[in-house]
């Protein structure tokens, strides 16, 4: 639930706390700060490294404890103490988690997380959970399992059609595309081993090989989806969806989007409100869709936090790092209209720091 605060804060400068500033994506999230108008928005980025990227574009930054380290929420804290955050956005889920956890420390002093509550934020940051989540709602999801043992592996791969079809396994919890793969048995070896690829394919007997040895890990099995894939953001406010974006991946590989475009589908747009008010949610959601073999959308994986795309969707005329923000504060969110078929490109920059840590140009 949102709480309204009493912090006169309308119009007034503010000061937000940016966590994980040292993604690759950081600079496109700090840029959506960095471009209202209506205010004058100090950023404070946290990291657990001294280089990250976000910290070139701060105006202020701190190195931090890692997320999951027990001094963590202390260090927060005390910056937030510091430097009087008014908001905190949370961008990884080492971090999420633990500040969902500890909100209200937080508003003791008057800093608000800008994330959904800690029961949702942890059943969301568990692909199984979630999955089972949204089949206990009888809502629309990939077909999936949840092995325990190396033979129930092998068996809910076969339930899904292997070797016929391809199927899809990836760690319960993980960010990015970290642990996905496609199980498919025409794969070429030495293609994969030889020429540069972004492909993610195993087969299923290399898999097993590996998983015979040790604890067997906490995997999701699921059904492979093979048409247009949505990445759907959305600003959310106990439940109810404010602002609702649709992004088609154009080239839809594993991890990082390269190219997105924004797609108004009114289909997409349904599932994805009626999924946020299942959960309650809060804040910046987003949530990752796919089309079956069958041409029905299903749902595979949410996260419930700024999405790596988000500036996309600056670009197409919704700030929804800011209006999570505003959102955060109590302020009204305005009225948007989305402009469809906005394209984004990604590329690679770098940025030059010279001895005495200043940046410079070429």
């Amino acid at each position: 639930m949102i709480k309204l605060f009493s912090k006169s804060l309308a119009m007034k400068n503010i000061n937000v706390m940016i966590t994980s500033c040292g993604g690759t994506v950081m600079p496109g999230i700090i840029q959506c700060l960095k471009i209202v108008k209506e205010r004058k928005i100090k950023v404070i980025g946290v990291d657990m490294k001294k280089d990250a990227v976000g910290f070139y574009m701060c105006d202020k930054h701190y190195v931090v404890p890692p997320g999951n380290s027990p001094d963590y929420i202390d260090a927060v804290l005390n910056i937030s103490k510091k430097e009087n955050v008014d908001v905190i956005l949370p961008i990884s889920q080492q971090e999420f988690i633990p500040l969902s956890r500890h909100k209200q420390l937080f508003e003791n002093i008057g800093t608000i997380i800008a994330c959904s509550d800690y029961e949702s934020m942890k059943t969301a940051n568990d692909k199984g959970l979630f999955l089972e989540f949204l089949k206990q709602k009888n809502l629309p999801c990939a077909d999936f399992y949840l092995p325990k043992t190396i033979d129930e592996f092998e068996e809910d791969v076969y339930k899904l059609g292997y070797p016929e079809k391809p199927v899809v396994m990836k760690p319960r919890i993980s960010a990015g595309n970290k642990g996905f793969r496609i199980l498919r048995e025409d794969i070429d070896k030495k293609s994969l081993l030889l020429n540069k690829t972004d492909d993610a394919y195993a087969n299923l007997s290399d898999i097993t090989k590996i998983f015979k040895n040790g604890t067997f890990p906490d995997l999701v099995v699921m059904e492979y989806l093979p048409g247009e894939e949505y990445s759907v953001d959305l600003l959310v406010k106990n439940g109810e969806p404010l602002i609702i974006v649709p992004k088609v991946r154009v080239d839809p590989l594993p991890g990082l989007s390269r190219v997105g475009i924004v797609k108004k589908n009114p289909e997409i747009e349904k599932l994805v409100s009626d999924i946020v008010k299942a959960f309650d949610f809060n804040y910046n959601i987003n949530i990752q869709l796919k089309y079956s073999e069958n041409g029905v959308p299903l749902p595979y994986e949410v996260n419930p936090r700024i999405a790596a795309t988000i500036i996309l969707c600056a670009a197409a005329g919704a700030n929804l790092v800011y209006y999570g923000v505003k959102l955060a504060l109590g302020e009204e969110i305005p009225k948007v209209d989305i402009k469809n078929g906005i394209k984004m490109v990604r590329y690679w920059k770098e940025l030059f720091i010279g001895e005495d840590g200043e940046l410079f140009e070429i």
